[in-house]
């Protein structure tokens, strides 16, 4: 990378008077080394220039300290700068100050959005592809403004943390092991800090989102179109441990039939295999015999070791999280506005799943900890049910398909569908399941599943639909569309091919299975 990064670029830093002496250094000394300028805002009162005093330097007891400014907040734009920042201390509520003599309750809110630099900064908000950064006390300007906070994700100053609460914002608590006044937090394009303390860390935090490119954050998946003539197909995997075979089997396939693959994890975290599936002497205690062949092994490590080809193709999955937003407790302080919120960017989410034709869940018995009762994958395959496009689910990760919901209706989408899914016969015993999760805070085994798979897929699909576990037959894959589900390992390859028959089938298949 090169030595200057931020060549060319500028950089806007609202100031008032009280402004922090050496957080101001910082800036100037700290962005001037990655290339750029900084130049200094605020409200000028028709002045070409006005100084500003500062008597709050730590450790500079009763030294009056200045600062020059010439760039009036009206007469520049957010445009053009790569990053606007509100600066800590008492910037934020001096440049709040209103001269009307009108303010009452029932306008209160509007005269704080309507003083210059409130304005400036809404307006930088509204454009993604300016950096926003609010130091300490710096969301103040943006409290009265709830349309635009509500769901951000945001640290601050205590004594400003009440009035972002009341706007929505969503209080990320301190990161451990970081000094608790050196806090930084990304939310895509905005930057928010908890104490000019953290001044290096809050630049730096600025600079790689600058760098990064316009909404690379905020919005990791833009809609696109699928290549001409080539089927395009998501592929979502736990971080806790899929089975091997139910990932290479049909994935085998949908390279075979030259689709485009892109792999999707629960917090963008690569997947790993659950190591009994790339172990060919595993003996499954259910069947009394080895699942996994050794072919089917050494394909499973080959995908499981980043080194490979294979692996590689795992290395940087789409994070769920940074792409479908949380849908907030009912019991949040402002739920109204942040369920507004998560209903404005779960639209924008949903709409973007236009450049895939078809979704697949892959299975084995991390699912169970990461996304069976996962709410952005509910709202990912409602996503992919609302717009008619196949979903397929193997093994465990069927459970997905039982739980997702939609919350007004409360009905499981596979209400009169037949699917099928991990039988009762094949349930391991106390003491013989297992959830390996590498790469993970906890690595444990657990048994028995949590929950007989079966059962619920009965009642998931009620009277008029029906769970088919097909035990004693070698394979188990069911199509009754959109849906495609498959029973477990062995069913794998042939999940790939029914989901294949489903989009490019002549005719398209609707129902196979039973």
């Amino acid at each position: 990378m090169s030595n200057a990064p931020l060549a060319g670029r500028k950089i806007a830093v609202l100031v008032e008077s009280q402004f922090i002496p050496d957080e101001i250094r910082i800036y100037r000394e700290r962005f001037a080394s990655y290339g750029a300028t900084v130049e200094l805002v605020s409200r000028l009162w028709g002045q070409p220039s006005q100084r500003f005093y500062s008597t709050v330097e730590p450790g500079v007891v009763g030294e009056l300290q200045w600062i020059d400014v010439d760039k009036d907040v009206d007469q520049v734009a957010p445009e053009d700068y790569a990053a606007v920042i509100v600066s800590a201390n008492y910037t934020s509520v001096r440049l709040r100050w209103s001269e009307r003599d009108d303010v009452n309750a029932g306008n209160a809110a509007q005269v704080a959005r309507e003083v210059p630099a409130a304005r400036f900064f809404r307006r930088a908000m509204q454009n993604r592809a300016i950096v926003k950064g609010a130091a300490c006390h710096g969301l103040w300007l943006l409290t009265p403004a709830p349309d635009l906070l509500a769901g951000r994700k945001v640290i601050c100053n205590k004594v400003v943390l009440a009035d972002v609460i009341n706007a929505g914002g969503v209080y990320t608590p301190c990161v451990p092991g970081t000094p608790p006044e050196q806090q930084v937090v990304v939310d895509g394009d905005l930057v928010t800090n908890n104490s000019w303390h953290a001044t290096a860390a809050f630049v730096d935090a600025i600079k790689d989102v600058v760098l990064a490119g316009p909404g690379s954050i905020a919005d990791p998946l833009p809609p696109q179109p699928a290549p001409r003539g080539k089927r395009h197909v998501l592929v979502v995997l736990s971080e806790w441990g899929y089975w091997g075979e139910e990932l290479v089997g049909p994935l085998e396939e949908l390279d075979r039939a030259g689709y485009t693959v892109e792999f999707c994890t629960p917090n963008g975290k690569r997947p790993n295999a659950i190591p009994v599936s790339m172990d060919s002497d595993f003996f499954d205690p259910p069947l009394q015999r080895p699942v996994t062949t050794p072919e089917m092994a050494a394909k499973a490590r080959r995908y499981d070791d980043p080194s490979t080809p294979e692996g590689a193709r795992l290395q940087t999955p789409i994070s769920l999280a940074a792409w479908f937003p949380e849908r907030p407790y009912y019991s949040a302080p402002a739920f109204v506005r942040l369920l507004e919120s998560y209903n404005r960017a779960l639209e924008a989410a949903r709409a973007s799943i236009a450049r895939y034709d078809a979704v697949l869940l892959v299975g084995g018995s991390g699912p169970v900890v990461d996304m069976v009762n996962n709410q952005r994958v509910h709202d990912l395959i409602l996503a992919f049910l609302a717009a008619g496009k196949p979903i397929a689910a193997e093994c465990y990760a069927v459970a997905c398909l039982a739980f997702a919901r939609d919350m007004n209706i409360r009905k499981s989408i596979v209400w009169g569908k037949h699917v099928t899914g991990h039988c009762l016969e094949y349930d391991y015993k106390d003491g013989t399941g297992f959830v390996k999760a590498r790469n993970t805070f906890l690595d444990f085994n657990m048994g028995p599943p949590p929950y007989p798979l079966e059962f619920i897929l009965r009642d998931a699909t009620g009277p008029d639909g029906g769970f088919h576990g097909n035990f004693g037959h070698p394979t188990s894959v069911l199509v009754d569309f959109p849906f495609v589900t498959g029973r477990s390992t062995p069913d794998s390859t042939l999940t790939g091919r029914k989901l294949i028959e489903v989009l490019d089938g002549d005719p398209p298949l609707r129902r196979w299975g039973w």
